[in-house]
């Protein structure tokens, strides 16, 4: 389809190449050769009478004009998106889509597992990617890269909508055998213990115990830093070392590990997972309906 003598489909090519930077990229990410995407990004310059982006050194930079346009071709291509994917109805039973979701492993452990385990009968052709959290996670909902995010509602993006799932406390875990640890934690035995904390990444803000700790003057002997949650209660078992964890993945992974579960010393604030979604996707039944699918399952947990 043309508008203003523009081909309209490059226009998806141009907002991949925007994001993505790169001619081989932008190929790999829309499914075309490499010479087809140097050809439309050609026949764009020729019609914008602008270089759009340029080398420089192993990159391609966009020009200030080019930057300009990033912005109104998200949005025209998200109006388009919404316009073809919205239906009247859904029908979970033959809908064949893909929804992609950012959270944490321990997210994935203690809600989406369960929920995909209810999605495979009630909506078998549906596609599910889940992907590890990390400091890109709002910017990957932001530019529609991503269906859901699911994050404690701090980390919420504020321009887009969202709605609570579940609660969660912190419990400690230590290795059912660990000599140091009878059936209670002492403040002095807290401090005393070495620790396994989680890292997830140099840019993340600290923990939500970490902040309540942090709070209270308590500090840690942590001598691990464990690049997800789960692998925390692994590293513990066959050690004296302890874990300030979620409640919630805890009482799971005490099933099939040899844990206890103990109170903290301290006070530790509880926090609520929250789901959210891009507001350009308000009107998308497909969207609507998962979102109340995992509302729902959330409040069954």
């Amino acid at each position: 389809m043309r508008f203003h003598n523009l081909d309209l489909n490059l226009l998806v090519v141009l907002d991949s190449l925007l994001q993505e930077r790169s001619v081989s990229q932008t190929a790999q990410a829309l499914r075309l050769t490499q010479p087809a995407i140097s050809n439309a990004l050609s026949r764009l310059r020729q019609h914008f009478e602008d270089d759009l982006l340029v080398q420089v050194g192993r990159k391609m930079v966009p020009t200030p004009f080019a930057e300009s346009l990033a912005g109104p071709v998200r949005e025209a291509l998200d109006g388009l998106r919404r316009i073809v994917v919205n239906r009247s109805e859904f029908d979970p039973a033959a809908a064949d889509r893909t929804f992609t979701f950012v959270c944490s492993d321990y997210v994935f452990n203690v809600l989406m597992t369960g929920a995909i385990r209810k999605l495979v009968t009630v909506a078998p052709r549906l596609k599910i990617v889940v992907l590890l959290t990390s400091d890109q996670s709002a910017a990957l909902l932001g530019e529609g890269k991503i269906d859901f995010m699911i994050s404690p509602e701090r980390k919420c993006d504020p321009g887009h909508p969202k709605s609570p799932l579940f609660s969660d406390r912190f419990a400690c875990i230590a290795w059912r055998d660990n000599p140091l640890v009878g059936a209670s934690l002492s403040l002095e035995k807290y401090l005393e213990l070495e620790h396994v904390s989680v890292t997830l990444g140099p840019h993340n803000p600290p923990h939500i115990e970490q902040e309540s700790l942090d709070a209270q003057g308590v500090e840690r002997n942590i001598v691990v830093h464990a690049p997800t949650f789960n692998c925390v209660a692994e590293i513990v078992v066959g050690t004296n070392m302890i874990a300030t964890v979620h409640a919630r993945n805890a009482a799971i992974l005490a099933k099939r590990l040899p844990l206890k579960i103990l109170a903290p010393p301290v006070e530790i604030a509880t926090f609520t997972e929250f789901l959210q979604w891009h507001k350009n996707k308000e009107t998308d039944a497909g969207t609507l309906w998962l979102r109340d699918f995992l509302i729902e399952h959330a409040q069954s947990l």
